[in-house]
């Protein structure tokens, strides 16, 4: 199948660029497992931004009468919280590819968030990386911070093969028009004449929205589920202080008197003195507050994972967002004071002994 793809290699400083030759994997002696699924490991962007590998060759499915024989090839969490389920084919895909890969889609929207932590576990520790399951779910929900059983039953798939034929594009477009988010993403590769092997991977269905320029209308259209990542504002601050939880506000605390530096989830929960679970779930309502409530994708602080090496979530401010914080504090604390008086006038009011 010709990709309409053209790959040149540029040499003499630019002057010369030959063309590489297309070639398939079975040609080049690549395999499906060993070679195409290690890859979509190493570089999970092939199927989608921000898609972390949450497990490989699954094949825990069960039913009442005993375990399924089925195993999917890549599962992986879009930080969304949705499951990506891949289906990967070394060739041209076969014409019921597309009805396989939404089988195994049905079977994993079964996944609950204790049951993906064992399996990102069990994942991680078989590639060398022990992980318990506490560990794993952390790594999870950092990742996806509104991660829920929810979430997770409401897969993407997504077929990689170096072709589709036209019954499954077909198949998938139709598929894609009723509501089953299915997307098909093609590799070529290609071999040198020194044996060299290059591989590119492009999304061929749904193809990536264009801004149209044409009479009326504007020239890109935002959709309107795109949240913006916005600067938070000292009155922002303030507004989310007055609704923060304890583990949100021990994290906006503690990052903001060491702006630059990470802090452990370990550090946070014990500032807040709440559960590490506990920890988590308050952190993870904050990604909807921030959506709902102020309008917008990013948090006051970035948060990152295993930033020293340890199994565990960090978080760290800027400088400017962390002196924003200390004022947004300050009057917090301050609002805060004049409650507690005019609560301790009407608490005195009503427990003094009656007058004789």
């Amino acid at each position: 199948m010709n990709s309409g793809e053209l790959l040149l290699a540029v040499a003499d400083g630019g002057h010369t660029a030959d063309r590489v030759p297309v070639t398939s994997l079975q040609v080049a002696g690549l395999l499906e497992r060993t070679h195409l699924q290690e890859w979509v490991v190493a570089h999970p962007e092939i199927l989608g931004d921000g898609v972390m590998i949450t497990t490989i060759e699954y094949d825990g499915f069960v039913v009442a009468g005993g375990a399924q024989t089925d195993r999917l090839d890549v599962l992986g969490l879009d930080p969304d919280g949705h499951l990506i389920v891949a289906e990967l084919k070394r060739g041209i895909a076969p014409d019921p590819v597309e009805m396989q890969a939404v089988k195994y889609a049905a079977m994993a929207s079964r996944f609950t968030l204790n049951t993906l932590a064992l399996a990102h576990a069990a994942f991680k520790t078989r590639r060398g990386m022990a992980m318990t399951v506490d560990e794993a779910t952390e790594a999870l929900q950092t990742h996806a911070p509104t991660l829920s059983d929810e979430t997770l039953g409401e897969p993407r798939v997504v077929v990689v093969a170096q072709g589709f034929s036209p019954v499954v594009i077909s198949s998938v477009v139709w598929l894609n028009k009723r509501g089953v988010d299915i997307s098909l993403v093609r590799f070529q590769p290609y071999q040198t004449g020194d044996g060299q092997v290059f591989v590119t991977f492009s999304r061929l269905f749904p193809l990536p929205e264009l801004p149209i320029v044409a009479p009326g209308t504007p020239i890109a259209e935002v959709p309107t589920n795109a949240l913006p990542s916005v600067e938070w504002t000292t009155a922002d601050l303030v507004a989310l202080g007055q609704v923060a939880n304890l583990t949100t506000r021990a994290t906006l605390d503690l990052c903001a008197e060491r702006p630059g530096d990470v802090v452990s989830l370990t550090q946070i929960v014990e500032s807040a003195g709440v559960s590490r679970p506990t920890g988590r779930a308050q952190l993870a309502g904050l990604t909807m507050v921030v959506k709902n409530r102020f309008g917008r994708r990013n948090w006051p602080f970035a948060q990152k994972w295993a930033a020293d090496g340890t199994p565990q979530a960090f978080y760290a401010m800027s400088v400017a967002t962390a002196g924003r914080w200390r004022e947004a504090a300050i009057q917090l604390d301050s609002e805060q004071s004049d409650t507690s008086v005019d609560g301790d006038e009407q608490a005195a009011v009503i427990i003094a002994p009656p007058s004789t």
